[in-house]
């Protein structure tokens, strides 16, 4: 099965993050992906906001990454994850959107969630 553009346009995203933070050396993962992305008209617009909010939520999620929770305590890091479920919850957005205009791949539906 043929990866959908929504996926490929959040991996692609978070594939420049790696870029741009990690300094990774993963041209061809980001030249594949966007071969895949150019057969499809307005997608790297989808890409900016995916990588936005990918973007936001690594900002998030890095001193917990790290292990330090017990500097942030527990408020922070409870506070952390309320605003990483927010967004998500954009995140996924953007990607269900996709998935209507290119009617391609599936809506991401979340049951008896908070991020629902």
């Amino acid at each position: 099965m043929k990866m959908p553009i929504s996926e490929i346009a959040d991996r692609y995203s978070i594939a420049l993050l790696k870029r741009d933070r990690a300094n990774a050396d993963n041209q061809v993962e980001l030249d594949t992906l966007y071969t895949e992305l150019d057969n499809y008209a307005s997608s790297m617009e989808f890409v900016h906001k995916l990588k936005e909010v990918n973007g936001k939520i690594w900002d998030l999620e890095s001193d917990i990454r790290k292990g330090k929770e017990a500097e942030l305590g527990l408020e922070e890091v409870g506070r952390r994850a309320i605003a990483i479920r927010e967004l998500n919850k954009i995140r996924v957005g953007y990607k269900n959107e996709m998935v209507k205009i290119y009617n391609e791949g599936f809506e991401d539906i979340k049951m008896n969630h908070a991020s629902a």
